[in-house]
């Protein structure tokens, strides 16, 4: 006698801080590099679904390439014409749920060039 759909629970999780650091996809997955995400290596691209930032397959975030691009002119802004300080007395500890993130946040004075 199979279940009925009541009693039957799966649940499935994507762990995007595991998954980010896994070694068979990444080298070197705990040291800052952006150049494993260039032309030439395309880290990310090894596997499917490496990189689960914006979703993946039917489901991909449809603004994936408009937030990318806002992501890199708001950064290109904020580092050409402020100096960046991180404020003391912050914990920088990451909390891994429900993102990456520093523990009390990152808090960041910026002042005009």
């Amino acid at each position: 006698m199979s279940p009925t759909p009541q009693e039957v629970v799966e649940y499935f999780f994507i762990c995007q801080s595991l998954t980010h650091s896994l070694k068979e996809i990444y080298l070197e997955p705990e040291r800052f590099d952006p150049d494993r995400f260039s032309q030439e290596r395309q880290e990310h691209k090894k596997y499917p679904f490496s990189l689960v930032g914006f979703g993946g397959g039917p489901r991909i975030c449809i603004g994936i390439a408009f937030a990318k691009m806002e992501m890199k002119i708001i950064a290109a802004c904020l580092l050409r014409n402020y100096h960046w300080e991180i404020l003391p007395n912050q914990s920088l500890e990451t909390v891994l749920f429900p993102s990456n993130r520093p523990k009390d946040g990152l808090r960041v004075r910026f002042q005009p060039r």
